[in-house]
């Protein structure tokens, strides 16, 4: 969207209600959140107390991924039916129902755990497919990125939220009650039901009237809107009402857009750090914390993810996409490299844990640090608007559900991948990854910062659906 009137008089632009209207729409990432850390503790839980196998508590953590790949596949379908703020909402009770049947008094058994787990993943899925698209529909094109990253601080506050419960409930008592406190988290979608849909939503429909009131609720009653209606018009004329043509998949342009949002979501997944909050009680109590107990540590890294998301959100657009991508999964690297160092100097003399008992906690937490200043946050801002108008829910919809599934494979292999590697080649490997997705976002990336959705779609040169129908 552009954000200046074409007048000398400029008027500007109450930036507010953007950045209210994208918190809200970001509040299912604080519930995606809650479900992913939820599984910290109740990995354990269900080991101790519900004498769950092995395998069991492999499909408990990764049928979440295998929910939200479902949930993200169904988007296309229901785009357009019903506006995406009521479809967004509409995941609150059903949430709360699948919360209340994972606590429930014949949630003894392991299949209702598996079953509530693919439920909130499916809604997940609903919220990584329509929230970037929303938001970046919403937003003036000078904070933009800004906005796009709030769906990764709220998920990781979710994860912090579900941290921080996990560490002040004993442990014997959580497999109810620190479901219900979860849960209950999840009525803060609530809001998502107030919100406007976008102007291009309106206008793609024809109706002016809700796209103006929409425009002025998000910019403020003095703007003049009517450029960026006239705009927003000619975006849907470009796009020919946003419909899917074949033939703009011959674009090169467009074919670097798809191959941008592809690598970047798939090196979101495939460099550890979902494992890493799955299993993250664990790993501290498996790998050392140095002086804090495994709970503690695992709130010191909830706390830093935050901190670093919210310090990305506030750079994106001064520094660009690009370099923070590149540098972030550079930094990972590193500290993956040094993780796998000590895993080596542990393993060869358990003395060195004597000397270096700071190095794990230290390592681990500047991973999710570095993941959190640009490969975690950015990754929804590509999502958001990098690709042509026809083709951004459908191939929004399938590169989530590919980055998801390829989560849920390393989720439910990661134990054969450890005993098979051992910890120092998993923690290299992963680096490996890591810096083939830097060289990528430095090579591929294209930066958006400060276009709007219209100039975006004029970068790709393509015809109308209507010339291309003709061709």
């Amino acid at each position: 969207m552009t954000s200046a009137s074409i007048n000398d008089n400029v008027v500007e632009i109450r930036k507010l209600n953007q950045y209210i209207g994208a918190f809200v729409a970001s509040l299912g990432g604080f519930a995606l959140g809650i479900s992913l850390g939820w599984n910290s503790k109740a990995s354990i839980v269900l080991k101790n107390y519900f004498d769950a196998t092995a395998t069991e508590i492999g499909i408990i953590g990764g049928i979440l991924n295998g929910g939200i790949c479902v949930g993200a596949l169904l988007m296309p379908f229901v785009a357009g039916r019903v506006s995406r703020p009521s479809i967004m909402f509409w995941t609150m009770p059903v949430l709360i129902w699948t919360w209340l049947l994972m606590i429930s008094h014949h949630c003894q058994k392991v299949m209702l755990f598996i079953m509530g787990r693919l439920i909130c993943g499916i809604c997940g899925g609903v919220f990584c497919v329509f929230t970037p698209i929303y938001v970046a529909e919403i937003a003036s094109k000078e904070i933009r990125g800004r906005l796009l990253g709030f769906f990764q601080l709220l998920v990781n506050c979710g994860v912090m939220y579900s941290f921080w419960i996990a560490h002040t409930i004993d442990e014997e008592t959580s497999s109810w009650r620190y479901s219900v406190i979860c849960g209950l988290a999840c009525l803060s979608i609530v809001p998502v039901k107030l919100l406007p849909e976008s102007p291009l939503y309106y206008l793609s429909r024809n109706d002016e009237i809700n796209a103006e009131k929409s425009l002025r609720w998000y910019r403020g009653d003095t703007y003049d809107v009517q450029h960026e209606i006239n705009e927003t018009k000619r975006l849907i004329l470009v796009s020919g009402q946003r419909k899917f043509n074949p033939k703009l998949l011959k674009n090169r342009r467009v074919l670097r857009a798809i191959a941008t949002c592809l690598g970047v979501t798939l090196g979101y997944h495939m460099c550890g750090i979902n494992m890493m909050i799955f299993y993250a009680l664990m790993l501290f109590d498996t790998s050392g914390s140095g002086e804090l107990t495994g709970s503690e540590q695992t709130l010191v890294v909830g706390a830093v993810q935050i901190l670093v998301s919210l310090l990305a959100a506030f750079l994106v657009d001064v520094v660009g996409r690009r370099i923070l991508l590149t540098f972030s999964s550079l930094l990972m690297g590193v500290f993956l490299i040094l993780l796998g160092w000590y895993f080596n100097l542990r393993d060869t003399d358990p003395e060195y844990e004597d000397f270096y008992f700071w190095m794990s906690p230290t390592w681990i937490t500047l991973t999710f640090a570095s993941f959190n200043l640009g490969l975690g946050p950015i990754t929804w801002s590509v999502l958001g608007d990098t690709l042509p108008e026809e083709l951004k829910t459908p191939v929004v919809s399938f590169v989530v559900a590919i980055g998801w599934l390829v989560s849920l494979m390393a989720s439910m292999t990661f134990d054969e991948i450890v005993v098979y590697l051992g910890g120092t080649k998993v923690m290299w490997v992963s680096a490996g990854i890591c810096w083939l997705v830097a060289l990528f976002c430095a090579l591929v990336v294209k930066d958006n910062t400060g276009k709007s959705l219209i100039e975006i779609q004029d970068s790709f040169r393509v015809q109308s659906n209507r010339d291309l129908e003709g061709t």
